[in-house]
Order: C-alpha cells, then structure tokens, then sequence
C-alpha cells in the first residue's frame, strides 16, 4: 500500500510558492538580460524581496546543524530538472571562515538573517585553472538584512559570518553547487589554487 505523502505546513507551502515565482522571474531576467553585471543586479532586486519575507525562513525549519566534517547545512529550496537555477538557504552559527572561490556560474546571495562578510578578490597571476593562484583582496560588502551582493562566473570572494543567532542568507546560482566541477579555491599563503567540490552537506529544505 503506498503511504501517504505528508501535508505541507502552511508556511512552507508559501514559502515554496513564492520560491517558484521569484525563481521564474529571475529565468526571464536572465534569458531577456543575459549574464551581466546590470543583470545579476535585477535579480538582486528580486532575491532581496523573497529575502524580506521573513516569516516563511523561520529558524526551525533550517537548523544550522554541522555534520562531522564541521560543515553547516546547505538547505535546497528550488532547482530546476537540468541542474540550472539553484536556490539554497545557506546556515552557520558562530564564526565560519569559506576561503576564497569563484563558481564558474554566476551567483546572487540576499541575507535573510545575521550577518555575512564578503571579501572580493582579483587574481594576480594571470592564470584561470589550478596551480599556481595569486590573489589580492580588492573589496568587500557585508551581507545582512536588506543587503546582497553578485558575482558574475569569474569573480573571487570568501565568505566570513560571525553570528550568536542562526545565519539565514539566500544563495542563488545559475546552476547548481554539484555541477560546478571545476570551480576553484585559493589558498592566499601558498599562493596556489585547486578544484573545489561542493559542500558535502547541501540538504533538502524541510
């Protein structure tokens, strides 16, 4: 007999509903606007009204619970069939230091709750894969309620929130963190850089 899949709570239905629609809307930004800087700024715009709706992100329905490894959870809100246009509630509580990285796709984050540092960085050495990978801080913008950043496939940032409170931030990608093979990772006191895998704890959102 098969079993019954269990009911959405009125929050997360919202939630997965006003999902849908911003996600839908930042499809059409993209395909009328291309990948650009003054499009990633629009879907900003969007990101950061999702963002606003405080009430559909209650603490409870994303527990910053790190696994063995240390890693807090990655929360999936929404992905397409073809791995594009992923959305996910990234958590931490405490201090959590991400050295810095680019995605190979762009990215918009839009804080939700807490506090975010982003530091932005360019690359000194002229290269674009592994190995040998200098760069310098040129930058930087705190995320937080109201606030958000872009970055565009090439950009390097790292992430350092320092929050009491569970951190809420909003994470959207135009493809997803598993299929993002070649994205690298920099090491600024060797000077070297090297593929990054996506963290080991993205979760399905409850």
């Amino acid at each position: 007999m098969q079993i019954a899949e269990q009911a959405l709570s009125p929050v997360k239905e919202q939630r997965n509903a006003e999902i849908a629609k911003t996600i839908a809307r930042i499809r059409d930004i993209e395909r009328e606007r291309g990948v650009n800087r003054e499009a990633l700024e629009e879907i900003k715009t969007v990101m950061l009204a999702l963002a606003a709706r405080k009430e559909l992100f209650p603490e409870e329905d994303f527990p910053p619970d790190a696994n063995e490894q240390g890693f807090f959870p990655v929360y999936r809100l929404s992905e397409d069939d073809d791995q594009r246009f992923a959305m996910y509630m990234s958590t931490s509580i405490g201090e959590k230091n991400v050295p810095p990285h680019n995605h190979t796709t762009w990215a918009v984050i839009a804080g939700v709750q807490g506090q975010e540092e982003n530091r932005f960085y360019e690359r000194e050495d002229g290269g674009s894969g592994p190995g040998v990978g200098r760069v310098r801080q040129v930058g930087g913008k705190t995320v937080r309620s109201g606030v958000g950043v872009t970055l565009m496939p090439d950009d390097i940032h790292s992430i350092h929130p320092r929050n009491e409170r569970p951190s809420l931030h909003l994470h959207c990608y135009g493809m997803s963190l598993e299929n993002l093979p070649h994205r690298l990772t920099f090491d600024m006191e060797k000077g070297t850089c090297k593929e990054y895998p996506a963290s080991p704890n993205i979760v399905e959102a409850r």
